[in-house]
């Protein structure tokens, strides 16, 4: 009938929604779209018919007087009219427009027009009704138009906070919670979850890793809102104590899961901040908690949906300032690297460094100027897949899903893809509610052989290859009675060296919920989840490291093997009603348990004749004094929760959270703890005063306060362990050693949470601004403190001290333009954070020795755990070309001596953030999104290692420029680093604490969604497209080499989606 009669169905999802037809209606549409006056823009006479409207379901909206009757001198009060469109700016036609509390009215045309005689003078008010969108009211006065938007009856997900456990309208909400969609997500990128986040939100901090840069196969360090544990126990616990809890369709999850996980599959993300939303997870939300929803599948005929996602990613070496090879030489020369040394024969030593200077000088003369930092990068082609069919009718809905993701990093060999398959399928009978969401992930990685440091030491007046395009093992052989062999990295890249690694991952969710009435539901849940992880890595025989070894234990091949095996579910009553129409009542209780299981095994072989037997059959034996490894770990939770949720007149509103946790990893005396939260707020916006004002859209203060726990450590760490050592035996057995002292008393890591935040909408949501202050109290801390050799372990953990958090963060968004099909609008995210420790008195100082020369982190009383101690300089002496130091009595001296180290800076910085801008033209958008950083002080590793602290080994490889043109040469040289013939050890001082403030071009994108006619001839429903820029520049008040063993990245990419 479409196409016979030219006649548009609207909104035909739920035309395919529905499994019969009535006979009756079948005629009432034959007739009406077969009658030949609909082909007439108007018709003569006194009635005008605009559009029909056919109910489809028995709750659906009621569609009246959809024919009005303009009978005469109707004209003498005017007409209501005006225009009705969805949320993007569509004329809705069929919308059933009646004046309030009367049958009369008339509904849209296909342009979405109405247009009916008026009743009265003065105002009235109109009803607008459409199927499947929300019904609206409108103030009309007859002669003036009017334009009306309608959005869906689905909820906005920005209007709906998703925990994991249980969904609340953000209105009744009291917690600090940030829900972002598929949409928002893939407008900043198309990496991963992780990446967009960091971008959207204030609170989520992606840690910089400025030695394995952008390396695809390490996952990142992540915190919100700072630190909750010990900085540094990262190192003993395979978990980071500081990481946020993950939650994926209802079950906790890895963030490697997260991170392999393809965009094109999530639905939604909400990132859980404070107490009053965090405490239903109790004593494993204190670091916050971030839940990922995946899409499930809809109703209506069968639907193919493709998304992929295809870009380039080229490394980042613009911090890079390297010397070239006159340069190098001439800084060895200054630096007395060809000066004889004290205790040989001057001129012999002499006459031998002579000869290597000229030789060397010889290559630089012929041009020989080599670029090392080439050769192990490319520029890579990235890709990723994402295929969903899914269909079904309102009882049954299915869905089947392959996902492959393509990640291979810019250094050659370092590569990392994924294949995935997941079926959804939702069962709907009645009151009954079945769903199962299956995953299976397979992914593969692969390291690359050598490190990019070994490249950047290089010196650019070696050769890579030989004449005949051989590559050598050495660069240069050593000479004479000093210097060393020069190892050519290149000649290790391309032997026979792989490091590789295959994981299998299964997952299956299943939920079950009944509702006995619309107030009351019951839920039960339950997730498994099975992972294999195998890693191989072969050195071949040839390799540099055998070089000082015996011909028979030449190479080697390391098996590891990991397998787990957890599972975990909850039983939930869930109940929700309101009372006399401003009593909003909300209730969830349960019961959750979990179990993980986990082994692992390994071995490690050497002794092989060449690259090509790698089989470990082949091999000579076990390392000299090693075996097998193997391990085991084992932990169980189970939790008993309650939320309870209470709205008054949706002004004032109150969340209490109360959760009993019991877990194995903490002592047996202290199996049990008990976390609570009250969050309270007020919706001004909803008082009559406020309402008068008119341009006050949104207006809510919140305030929260709770305890939640931290148990992301060690499964093992409060019991005492043993291991046997069979190579001591006697006629009882095997001797045991202790391997780890339990401590029966070790308490759980608790922090008392406090924030209070403000969200304000003004001038009809065109300035949009939420700020949040929050305060944390972590008691105890969870730390390790030293044992002596002879007590056998290492270590004993212990509760100590207290760590206090405090910061804020806050959004703005100004839309300073907005019109029927263009918007634009400017962003501003900003967050601050300070920590210090308390309580620890000078139990911790043995950590501050063992630092003192190698770190600048310092555990003090008073102290930030972001604080960087060293000795104050006052900078090099003119006169001698060496360090001043100011010590804490005020006096100077050449002497150095860690006593007088202070607090010089704060590795975190005085605010950063994002600022950016949205823009939107009809189907076109583009996002604009730039990093900034002010304050805070860093490190400077290259100053340190590369210009100075040169020791005489490494005077032979390459260094900063800054060795060479800034450091002291003669008496009066006002320099900033010591004298350059200077080869002593450098202590760490202020002058290698530098402060920073950078900006830089995070994520640009632009998109333009299609849905023209042509398409639907094609059988496609909509197509889009975006292309981003990540990471495109970076602007730094200070140079520094990042991305040392790794290279940082740039990313030009592009995606595609396709609806059949």
């Amino acid at each position: 009938m479409k196409k016979t009669y030219d006649r548009k169905f609207f909104r035909q999802k739920l035309l395919s929604e529905r499994k019969t037809v009535t006979a009756v209606t079948q005629l009432l549409i034959v007739l009406l779209l077969g009658f030949p006056l609909f082909t007439r823009a108007e018709m003569s006479g006194t009635t005008r018919i605009e559009s029909i409207s056919v109910p489809l379901s028995g709750n659906s909206v009621r569609q009246d007087s959809v024919v009005s009757a303009e009978k005469p001198g109707s004209q003498k009060l005017g007409f209501y009219e005006g225009e009705v469109m969805d949320t993007e700016g569509n004329p809705l036609p069929g919308v059933t427009v009646l004046l309030k509390g009367t049958q009369t009215g008339t509904s849209t045309d296909t342009h979405g027009k109405f247009r009916f005689p008026a009743t009265k003078t003065g105002k009235s008010v109109l009803v607008f009704s459409f199927i499947g969108m929300k019904p609206v009211e409108k103030d009309v006065t007859p002669g003036k138009k009017i334009i009306v938007t309608m959005a869906d009856e689905v909820e906005d997900l920005e209007e709906v906070i998703i925990t994991g456990i249980y969904s609340r309208d953000k209105n009744s909400y009291t917690g600090s919670a940030s829900t972002y969609s598929a949409k928002e997500l893939k407008m900043v990128g198309a990496q991963n979850i992780i990446q967009s986040l960091k971008t959207l939100d204030p609170a989520m901090l992606v840690v910089e890793s400025k030695q394995w840069g952008s390396d695809p196969n390490r996952m990142p360090k992540i915190e919100i809102r700072g630190k909750t544990s010990v900085v540094g126990l990262q190192t003993e616990f395979e978990n980071d104590p500081n990481q946020p809890l993950f939650i994926l369709d209802g079950v906790e999850t890895t963030l490697e899961t997260i991170i392999n996980l393809n965009m094109d599959r999530v639905a939604s993300v909400t990132i859980l901040k404070d107490a009053a939303s965090t405490a239903i997870y109790g004593s494993k939300a204190a670091n916050g908690v971030i839940v990922v929803e995946t899409k499930a599948p809809e109703s209506g005929q069968l639907r193919l949906s493709y998304s992929g996602n295809y870009g380039i990613s080229f490394a980042d070496l613009s911090d890079y300032n390297l010397m070239n090879a006159s340069e190098k030489l001439e800084y060895e020369l200054l630096a007395g690297r060809y000066s004889p040394l004290e205790g040989y024969d001057g001129f012999v030593d002499k006459l031998q460094k002579m000869q290597d200077y000229y030789t060397r000088l010889k290559e630089v003369l012929r041009g020989v100027d080599t670029y090392w930092l080439n050769e192990p990068l490319r520029t890579v082609f990235n890709h990723s897949h994402n295929l969903y069919i899914d269909g079904g009718d309102q009882a049954m809905r299915y869905g089947l899903g392959i996902s492959y993701n393509n990640r291979d990093g810019v250094m050659k060999k370092s590569d990392r893809d994924g294949l995935g398959v997941n079926i959804d399928l939702i069962y709907r009978r009645k009151g009954l509610l079945f769903s199962n969401k299956a995953s299976v992930d397979l992914s593969n990685s692969e390291r690359e052989p050598v490190a990019f440091s070994q490249f950047s030491r290089a010196n650019p007046y070696y050769r890579k290859k030989q004449e005949n395009g051989v590559i050598p093992m050495y660069l240069e052989r050593k000479t004479g009675l000093y210097g060393e062999d020069m190892l050519n990295p290149l000649y290790v890249w391309n032997i026979e060296n792989t490091n590789t690694s295959k994981d299998l991952a299964l997952r299956d969710n299943f939920t079950m919920e009944w509702t006995t009435f619309d107030a009351l539901r019951l839920r039960a849940r339950l997730g498994i989840s099975k992972s294999i992880s195998k890693t191989e890595a072969f050195k071949s025989p040839n390799h540099t490291d055998f070089l000082q070894t015996e011909k028979l234990k030449k190479g080697s091949f390391s098996f590891n093997q990991n397998e787990s095996f957890s599972y975990n579910g909850d039983l939930n009553i869930i109940f929700g009603k309101i009372f006399k129409n401003i009593h909003q009542v909300n209730f969830v209780g349960g019961w959750s348990f979990s179990e993980s299981r986990s082994e692992a095994s390994g071995y490690s072989v050497v002794g092989f004749n060449d690259d090509f037997h790698k089989n470990p059959a082949y091999s000579t034996g076990f390392r000299e004094n090693q075996k097998p490894t193997y391990s085991n770990d084992r932990r169980r939770s189970t939790s008993f929760f309650m939320n309870l949720n209470y709205s008054y007149d949706n002004r004032y509103l109150m969340d209490f959270n109360l959760r009993a946790d019991g877990t194995s990893v903490f002592g047996s005396n202290k199996l049990f703890s008990t976390t609570w939260a009250v969050g309270l707020a007020w919706n001004i916006h909803n008082e009559e005063f406020i309402k008068k004002l008119g341009w006050i859209n949104n207006l809510k203060i919140r305030g929260s306060i709770g305890n939640p726990g931290n148990e992301n450590f060690d499964a093992y760490i409060s019991q005492k362990t043993y291991v046997y050592n069979v190579e001591l035996q006697n006629m009882f057995g095997a001797s045991a050693l202790i391997q780890k002292y339990g401590n029966k008393d070790l308490e759980w890591q608790r922090t008392v949470d406090k924030n209070i935040g403000v969200d304000l909408s003004i001038l009809n949501n065109r300035i949009r601004v939420t700020f949040d202050y929050y305060f944390k109290d972590t008691d105890p801390l969870l730390v390790s403190i030293g044992m002596p050799p002879s007590a056998a372990a290492t270590s004993l953990y212990t509760n100590m001290g207290r760590q206090i958090s405090r910061g804020w963060t806050g959004t703005l968004n100004y839309v300073f333009l907005r019109k029927r099909d263009l918007s634009c609008s400017i962003n501003m995210n900003a967050r601050a954070n300070h920590s210090e420790y308390r309580d620890i008195g000078d139990k911790l100082d043995y950590l501050n020795k063992i630092g003192s020369s190698t770190v600048l982190n310092r555990y003090y009383e008073g102290g930030s755990p972001d604080d960087l101690w060293a000795v104050p300089s006052l900078g090099i002496d003119p006169a001698t070309g060496r360090e001043l130091f100011l010590k804490k009595d005020g006096t100077q001296t050449f002497l150095y001596s860690a006593s007088d180290e202070v607090i010089v800076g704060s590795s975190v910085p005085d605010v950063e953030g994002i600022v950016g801008m949205s823009f939107y033209y009809k189907k076109l958008s583009a996002s604009f999104s730039f990093r900034y950083q002010l304050g805070g002080e860093t490190m400077a590793s290259a100053l340190y290692d590369k210009v100075e602290n040169i020791t005489q080994d490494n005077i032979g490889r390459n260094q900063d420029k800054r060795a060479l043109y800034d450091r002291w040469k003669k008496p009066g040289d006002k320099s900033k680093f010591k004298a350059i013939d200077n080869y002593a050890s450098t202590p760490m001082s202020s002058r290698f604490v530098v402060t920073e403030n950078t900006f830089s071009g995070e994520s640009i994108s632009i998109g333009y969604d299609m849905d023209a006619a042509w398409l639907r001839v094609a059988g496609i429903q909509g197509m889009n497209f975006r292309v981003y820029m990540n990471d495109i520049f970076r602007i730094s008040s200070f140079k520094e080499e990042r991305g040392l063993d790794y290279p940082f990245a740039r990313s030009l990419s592009f995606s595609l989606g396709v609806r059949f």
